[in-house]
């Protein structure tokens, strides 16, 4: 059965961030919100989460997920190398709607796809960043059915009461948080100059405010 905490007034914010500890130590799929929609996530490095997770949003083995984390320090630990480039556009637009694709890690025990670079990601809303302080590292995926519009509402989470589903961190309406239907801009920075893979929240001109050859 899924447990689900009502977050939006604080004061069930001490029983929701040691229920989304323990759920991810176990490897269970949760709920919680980002800027402008839900989303599903689990433990990075625990096999049994991210197979689940897969499986919940119906994505194969070869798909990286998204991976969340608390503070910029945290991407060393998951990553190969930080560029420069990287390091400018997370300490300049993080938290933020921002996803950056570095090289993985290549000593971590995890089922991130070989080869692949890993897409890392701060999100701004702050019961998530309290959630990732206590939890490490969360793999990400949105927590709307494939082919249908992201999940920004206290009633759309009624769709995601299911037993795939341990907890469901519930802060109400994002919908007013972020521009409707605006995306996460995904930048590269396994080349150089950074390329810009999709824009999204933050458009091109922003970007180049920070890295003026990114392209």
């Amino acid at each position: 059965m899924t447990i689900r905490i009502k977050c939006n007034d604080g004061l069930q914010r001490d029983r929701a961030l040691s229920l989304a500890l323990s759920t991810s130590r176990r490897g269970g799929l949760l709920v919680i919100p980002t800027e402008g929609m839900y989303a599903v996530v689990t433990d990075a490095f625990s096999i049994r989460g991210t197979s689940s997770l897969r499986g919940f949003k119906g994505l194969g083995d070869s798909v990286p997920l998204s991976i969340l984390v608390p503070q910029i320090s945290t991407v060393s630990g998951i990553t190969r190398r930080i560029p420069a480039s990287a390091q400018l556009l997370m300490e300049a637009l993080w938290p933020g709607e921002l996803t950056i694709l570095l090289e993985a890690g290549v000593t971590l025990t995890w089922d991130h796809p070989e080869d692949a670079p890993v897409a890392v990601r701060m999100p701004l809303h702050p019961l998530t960043l309290q959630v990732l302080q206590a939890t490490g590292p969360l793999a990400s995926t949105g927590a709307h059915f494939t082919g249908q519009p992201p999940i920004t509402t206290a009633q759309g989470l009624n769709a995601l009461e299911l037993d795939d589903i341990a907890l469901i961190l519930d802060a109400g309406d994002l919908s007013n948080n972020s521009d409707t239907g605006v995306s996460s801009t995904v930048v590269d920075c396994t080349v150089e100059p950074p390329r810009v893979v999709r824009t999204g929240a933050y458009d091109l001109p922003t970007l180049q405010s920070v890295i003026p050859e990114i392209a």
